[in-house]
């Protein structure tokens, strides 16, 4: 039987590794992002060998008749919506003292409300075609497990994902949804390269000593890759992670342990 996925932040980074990876396996993409010009991009790069479809839908995930509206033509549009990957989210280089109201709003808005909206509709929806094997994944982040200086909102804003996934995974049990997050560490995209070039300055250094620093506290000695990241997901969707829900994934090269 056919199945659907529905990848938020979908046009770069995790998201488009994430989507590149259901394709391979033959599941059909409803790609998510709000900036347009890379949602389109993303689409015609990213190509199935098994002819799975992929297709863009431009949507603020901050605005609940945006995210309504298209959940309910992608649950049209392709053939049985089984898995739903939260990958939206931006971050925010500040120290407390200096974070305006109005950052900790945008950046909340889209890294937990989004995941809220588009995981209550997504499950409304499963719920009402009683699907077999619905999944969500929400990507998290290590920041949520450790607090981050100079990336405090983004770490509350990530901890928050880590209370509703359970919250989720709790509540949605019983429909046989699963719900997981995945909790990254230093990922090789470039949103990790805005952090290096902002958050550097923060703290007196350039963006390769900031880089180099960090690197260094983490025993594998490198960043995660997005495909490995992918591949997570992949396991996370999979039949053997049936029992898997309401828990959080670290994927960080030890960085976690010290």
């Amino acid at each position: 039987m056919k199945v659907s996925a529905l990848v938020t932040g979908g046009a770069g980074g995790i998201g488009r590794a994430v989507a590149q990876r259901f394709l391979s396996q033959g599941t059909g993409v409803a790609l998510v992002d709000v900036a347009m010009r890379e949602l389109e991009e993303a689409t015609h790069a990213l190509a199935s060998p098994l002819g799975a479809k992929v297709k863009p839908y431009q949507v603020d995930v901050r605005e609940g008749q945006q995210v309504c509206g298209c959940v309910e033509r992608v649950f049209s549009e392709f053939e049985n919506l089984t898995f739903l990957v939260n990958c939206a989210g931006i971050s925010t280089s500040s120290m407390i003292v200096d974070v305006a109201e109005s950052e900790w709003d945008r950046v909340f808005a889209i890294n937990t409300r989004g995941v809220f909206l588009f995981s209550r509709e997504v499950a409304r929806g499963m719920i009402k075609r009683k699907t077999t094997g619905g999944r969500i994944v929400n990507i998290s982040s290590q920041a949520s497990k450790i607090g981050e200086l100079g990336n405090g909102v983004y770490s509350a804003s990530k901890a928050a994902v880590n209370s509703l996934t359970q919250v989720m995974g709790l509540e949605l049990a019983q429909h046989g949804i699963a719900v997981t997050a995945i909790c990254p560490g230093y990922v090789d995209t470039e949103m990790m390269r805005k952090v290096f070039r902002e958050r550097g300055p923060i703290e007196g250094m350039t963006p390769q000593q900031y880089e180099q620093r960090l690197l260094s506290n983490v025993p594998s000695g490198r960043m995660v890759k997005p495909d490995e990241i992918a591949a997570l997901v992949s396991y996370l969707c999979s039949p053997e992670a049936e029992l898997l829900t309401g828990v959080t994934v670290t994927i960080a090269g030890g960085k976690t342990l010290i």
